[in-house]
């Protein structure tokens, strides 16, 4: 038996502050230097650094961001929905796949199923 729509609604919106709360620590955690901050020495030169050019996180890596999805959600973050190129911010990465994970989740978005893992067979 389907769930109607607007009961989907209210198990998302129910999910929804979990949902957020995880992404904020997941995008701080993916977004760490390595080393905990970037070298305040490194030379720049005229035109400023290259890290200053690009997103705080490209849309590849928001893939990953997967393994939350599946735990709050039960869906995989479908790549379809995350913005190309990626996000300059946290605020801005939940403003975009926040709503769109909604729809997905409650049917009025349709995305690619992706094929299931096969299971690797054993000698």
């Amino acid at each position: 038996m389907d769930t109607p729509n607007e009961d989907l609604k209210k198990v998302f919106a129910s999910k929804k502050a979990e949902l957020i709360e995880k992404l904020e620590a997941w995008f701080e955690e993916e977004t760490e230097a390595i080393d905990g901050e970037l070298a305040g020495g490194a030379p720049s030169g005229s035109g400023g650094s290259i890290l200053g050019m690009r997103p705080a996180i490209d849309s590849k890596r928001v893939v990953d961001a997967t393994v939350i999805t599946e735990q709050v959600l039960e869906i995989e973050l479908p790549p379809e929905i995350i913005r190309p190129g990626g996000y300059d911010s946290c605020e801005d990465m939940i403003a975009d796949i926040v709503p769109k994970l909604g729809k997905v989740f409650t049917g009025e978005m349709k995305v690619k199923k992706r094929k299931p893992k096969k299971e690797l067979e054993t000698a």
